[in-house]
């Protein structure tokens, strides 16, 4: 700096510089928070859940792993449970969990659906659980990895997924919902928890865990997509409900944290904006709140499952 600057104003660019420094850093820092989330362990799976499996369900299953590219078309592998029924017919659901999260926990809604004569595959997301990857995107690469996945199940197992629904669990509802506008294979898709739109929920989420205001939290966003070049905005379910060319259930607490009053409205418009030939159930529940409308009333939540899948039958 020229030496004719009065110390005090030296010392004040100084400050301005550590501060700008201090806002790039938590920024990133809270970027790189929301793109690689704490992975579910066996540890934390047997203190959280009380289970490290489907067998802890009374559930018999096989280890499967799919072998995919990802969008640098590098190899990816995405673990995943296969969950058979002996009575399936052809009808298999498959699993897509929330953020954080893993197929352990998505194994929650098994015996609902197993109880309804589905085969099941529950997966681990990249980034999640014991599947490979660095970033989590907010579904935005996700798809595809699930469009692969959907791929290749029908390819190994052709008379289990004859009738192949998609259920798609908060984060896993933008997955589905994102993967499913590009198919005209799927019997349904049934959405449990989705937010409206995936950057609201993940504001909420930095502020309940205290993160740095507004600001920063934009700053963040903006990093997100310079680290990984992933657009939420692009995954928005409001946006794509509308387009998803199969039937729709969609589930939603009525006090899901995660859901904003203005993005559930939104979320009941999108889906009363799909065409009448397409069957759409939109079921809120009063009281419930994020990932425990099946907690709130379990037989009705298998009732109105079995009733909306009674609707889809698919050769």
């Amino acid at each position: 700096m020229p030496h004719w600057l009065p110390p005090i104003l030296i010392l004040s660019l100084v400050l301005l510089l550590c501060l700008a420094l201090l806002i790039l850093l938590a920024a990133y820092l809270t970027a790189r928070s929301l793109l690689q989330p704490p992975r579910m362990t066996d540890g934390k799976a047997a203190w959280v859940l009380k289970r490290l499996s489907p067998a802890d369900l009374n559930l018999p299953f096989d280890s499967l792993s799919f072998h995919i590219r990802d969008e640098h078309n590098h190899p990816l592998t995405i673990a995943a449970w296969w969950i058979p029924h002996p009575n399936s017919l052809g009808r298999t659901a498959l699993f897509v969990h929330g953020y954080a999260d893993a197929k352990v926990g998505a194994i929650a809604f098994a015996p609902t659906f197993h109880s309804l004569a589905y085969n099941i595959l529950a997966i681990d997301l990249r980034a999640h659980g014991e599947s490979t990857g660095r970033f989590v995107t907010a579904g935005f690469y996700e798809q595809h990895d699930l469009n692969q996945i959907i791929n290749q199940l029908r390819a190994d197992k052709p008379n289990e997924t004859k009738h192949l629904v998609l259920f798609g669990i908060s984060l896993g509802a933008a997955v589905v919902a994102a993967a499913s506008v590009h198919r005209d294979d799927l019997a349904a898709v049934i959405l449990d928890s989705p937010s409206g739109d995936e950057s609201h929920a993940a504001t909420i989420q930095l502020n309940l865990l205290g993160f740095p205001g507004p600001f920063v939290q934009r700053l963040a966003f903006h990093m997100i997509r310079w680290i990984s070049h992933a657009d939420f905005a692009a995954v928005r379910p409001i946006d794509l409900i509308p387009k998803i060319p199969c039937p729709l259930m969609i589930i939603q607490p009525a006090n899901d944290i995660y859901v904003p009053p203005t993005d559930m409205q939104a979320l009941e418009s999108a889906a009363l904006s799909r065409p009448p030939s397409l069957p759409t159930t939109f079921w809120r529940i009063p009281d419930a709140v994020h990932l425990m409308a099946i907690c709130a009333d379990p037989a009705e939540y298998r009732s109105r499952l079995a009733t909306f899948l009674s609707t889809t039958k698919r050769e």
